[in-house]
């Protein structure tokens, strides 16, 4: 039958998924450290075997056996050693028993009691460390249990923590009992137990906020390659795709809105803003101010060699540029990651060369549709009668000549000097 011990123990480790040596290698210790403390002297070594019950426990001191003793309180002659154990040699350990004094019963079941209730602690704050330490980066939900001026009291599966102003987004307000998501920074293991770094101002926060609702993130289809935010004002976000196929803005926003809106309910005023991401650091900027319409844009080096760019807007456009005290710039400065200089501008528009190059290869291409259905007689600056002498030979198209080289060309009943000049006119209408 167990005794009252030995059911506790094993009660304990059951209960707190603890291991039972560890129990009793640490009640062992710490009534070994108590009889030292009350019955021995500080250079002992203490050996303390733990019984079924209390009354059972034997405790002894270790020596080290040799010829000669000079320290009397480690060490033990070979003739003495033989009395407790015949088969011991010099230089061997042995462990002399010692008597229990008449109260030691009482000081060990105290000692007993408080190193179990120390072991049980110890094992729920290492239980609950190895729980979250590997969660670090999560989104977790949390339910407020206190509010104080500067922090607030959060309670999280089990542990209590504190999330401090510095966590809390401008402008809110809690109350007792709310539930509310949180981000977990860190981990750290104290002597209080483990204590969790938590935030919801973190850029990292609104990336976990949209991880839970796009499955297409979690899936690595699309991701947020750029944020700049200021927690409870605005948040832009620059998002991508390696998919060309994939429209990462729409996978944010989701069907009319329903996945923006569910973050939004989480940061409550905080505007989010979802914007295409480019490479192109111009593109990027115009996305990041719109709906401003930016009519020039200059990149240079500042006095201290740090990339900065100059914006050339309207009059009536300056304003929505640089946003209610300067946000709207602030944050497109940090997401294209240079300091923005807002210049008021009255000339012409800045022409954008990614169009201009799509408008000349249009054209070129229109041209050279046309140019399949034309005759040489539409060419400029070519004989009339070298003309009736190619068409007469069925060189009649525009499209024929393409190609061609001048002396090609004067092997088939022209001068070289006449298919030099239908080259250079069939080059010039073709654009090339």
């Amino acid at each position: 039958m167990q005794s009252q011990l030995q059911a506790a123990i094993n009660q304990i480790c059951a209960e707190k998924n603890i291991d039972k040596e560890v129990v009793i290698n640490a009640i062992e210790e710490g009534i070994a450290l108590a009889y030292r403390k009350d019955f021995g002297h500080k250079d002992q070594v203490i050996k303390v075997i733990l019984g079924d019950d209390i009354s059972e426990l034997k405790i002894f001191e270790e020596r080290t056996v040799v010829k000669k003793v000079e320290n009397f309180e480690k060490e033990i002659s070979l003739k003495d050693a033989q009395k407790i154990n015949p088969v011991v040699e010099i230089g061997q350990t042995i462990y002399v028993p010692l008597k229990l004094e008449e109260n030691f019963g009482r000081i060990a079941a105290q000692t007993a009691r408080q190193v179990m209730t120390q072991k049980i602690q110890e094992a729920e704050r290492s239980m609950l460390f190895e729980k979250f330490k590997g969660r670090e980066g999560e989104l977790l939900t949390a339910r407020v249990q206190k509010v104080d001026r500067d922090s607030a009291l959060i309670e999280i599966e089990g542990i209590t923590t504190i999330l401090p102003r510095r966590g809390q987004i401008m402008g809110e307000k809690y109350f007792t009992g709310q539930r509310i998501k949180v981000y977990l920074e860190s981990v750290e293991q104290t002597s209080r137990g483990p204590q969790l770094n938590i935030t919801r101002t973190s850029p990292k926060f609104i990336e976990a906020l949209f991880e839970a609702e796009i499955p297409e993130i979690r899936e690595g289809l699309v991701y947020i390659a750029r944020m700049a935010r200021e927690h409870g004002v605005r948040c832009k976000i620059a998002v991508a795709s390696d998919d060309n196929s994939i429209d990462p803005v729409g996978a944010f926003v989701g069907q009319r809105g329903s996945r923006i809106n569910a973050v939004m309910e989480e940061v409550g005023d905080e505007r989010l803003d979802i914007i295409q991401y480019y490479e192109d650091p111009k593109k990027l900027l115009k996305a990041a101010l719109a709906p401003a319409k930016i009519a020039k844009v200059e990149f240079f080096k500042g006095e201290n060699g740090e990339d900065r760019v100059k914006i050339f807007v309207r009059e009536e456009e300056r304003a929505i540029t640089i946003g209610r005290k300067g946000q709207n710039v602030r944050l497109a400065g940090q997401l294209v990651g240079m300091q923005i200089d807002v210049i008021t501008f009255d000339g012409p528009d800045e022409e954008d060369e990614s169009l201009k190059a799509e408008v000349v290869t249009k054209q070129k291409k229109e041209k050279k549709e046309i140019s399949e259905k034309l005759t040489i007689d539409h060419l400029e600056g070519v004989d009339k009668e070298v003309i009736a002498t190619l068409m007469d030979i069925g060189l009649s198209q525009i499209k024929q000549f393409e190609g061609l080289q001048p002396e090609e060309l004067a092997e088939i009943g022209i001068s070289l000097t006449d298919a030099k000049t239908v080259v250079k006119a069939v080059k010039k209408f073709l654009g090339n």
